[in-house]
């Protein structure tokens, strides 16, 4: 099944298989009919109809706020009272067949927890910071302006970038449940994008060289014989639709529609973060339905958790105006004390993070057994 048609192009059968599914077991059947991204496409899209959101946490059940590697600890799971419904990762590194990611996630130790996360029923979704094929530098190295234009035009830079490509590839073709069946995950190459602090944002490549990257991106995935991912498209903060979509690949290369719009300035900046989120999220939710897409808030959050209430305070009411498939904050340092997205034990916002979890809309690991 070409894992690229939209979501309005999904026969009617193969949702209502999916909204009425009840159980492990109905989920376990529809994934044995299917493609994996065709069933987790069905999964998102049950999500996005029935008025739910998942919650989702970057990199949350392998280090959180002061500690790393324990096995079985997630500062959601001890705070919410819940894994979340969707784990978020990166694979900066795995572009150089390194043992670990720019974070010092072990890609075998990954591996493993997104297995656990799809076992226990969840979502797992994955940015890509990865060094670029010109020097090696990291992403935000922008001082020259020309790598992507070199990975299109320069045939060495090129290869090499493919070379990235196919351990990309092999990574993803190796996420696999214990009966070896492939995991439907989703993919959010060149994130961002409308900012300029990452080599392909908006002052770093021209519109078309951007598509073009993710064109050149995607058939090296679908040529490396990649099948189980979802593709999702996800600006920063945008003024309005034009912005939102000069950089868009085409409908047939993306699956989902987000946005990254991030709270800065704690309680002062609260207002900015409403209006923009509020905007940014319209623009998604609309032009999903327009182009048959799944709608997901991509990224979000406020670092160190500044001011109270943020969860059911700030968060819970864009989501109830906008609807969106999933929500993702970003994750809890365990080497800098300031840096965290989530609550955790004995910090700031847990009793906002259990009103979150306690409202009709939210959704967390136990609750994927529905959907």
């Amino acid at each position: 099944m070409n894992i690229i048609k939209s979501v309005a192009a999904m026969s009617l059968g193969m949702l209502m298989a999916v909204s009425c599914a009840s159980g492990n077991s109905a989920n376990q059947a529809t994934e044995g009919e299917l493609a994996p991204a065709e069933a987790l496409r069905v999964r998102l899209d049950s999500v996005a109809q029935s008025g739910k959101v998942m919650m989702g946490h970057h990199d949350d059940p392998v280090y959180g706020h002061a500690w790393a590697w324990e096995s079985g600890r997630s500062d959601m799971l001890e705070t919410a009272g819940d894994y979340p419904a969707v784990m978020s990762w990166d694979l900066g590194g795995i572009e150089f067949a390194d043992s670990a990611n720019l974070d010092g996630v072990s890609f075998d130790l990954m591996r493993r927890e997104v297995a656990a996360q799809h076992g226990r029923g969840g979502v797992n979704t994955f940015s890509w910071h990865l060094r670029n094929p010109v020097d090696s530098a990291d992403s935000w190295q922008v001082s020259d302006t020309t790598i992507v234009e070199k990975i299109l035009t320069d045939k060495a830079v090129g290869e090499r970038y493919d070379a990235m490509v196919k351990n990309l590839a092999a990574f993803f073709n190796s996420l696999k449940d214990r009966d070896g069946n492939k995991i439907g995950v989703i993919f959010r190459p060149w994130h961002e994008h409308t900012g300029s602090w990452f080599w392909w944002g908006e002052k770093l490549c021209t519109p078309q060289q951007y598509k073009d990257l993710w064109k050149r991106t995607r058939e090296l995935l679908d040529a490396e014989g990649v099948d189980n991912v979802l593709y999702a498209y996800s600006p920063d903060r945008v003024a309005d639709d034009a912005q939102y979509m000069e950089r868009y690949p085409g409908d047939e290369l993306v699956d989902i529609m987000g946005i990254d719009v991030y709270h800065f300035g704690g309680a002062d900046g609260k207002d900015r973060y409403v209006t923009d989120a509020s905007r940014g999220l319209e623009i998604v939710t609309r032009l999903a339905k327009e182009h048959g897409k799944i709608p997901a808030f991509s990224e979000t959050g406020l670092e160190g958790l500044t001011m109270d209430g943020w969860f059911d305070g700030v968060l819970l009411p864009l989501l109830k105006q906008h609807p969106v498939a999933y929500v993702v904050v970003w994750r809890n340092a365990h080497d800098k004390p300031g840096h965290f997205y989530a609550p955790f034990k004995g910090g700031p916002n847990e009793e906002s993070i259990k009103a979150f979890r306690a409202d009709s809309i939210t959704l967390f690991a136990e609750d994927m057994v529905n959907y």
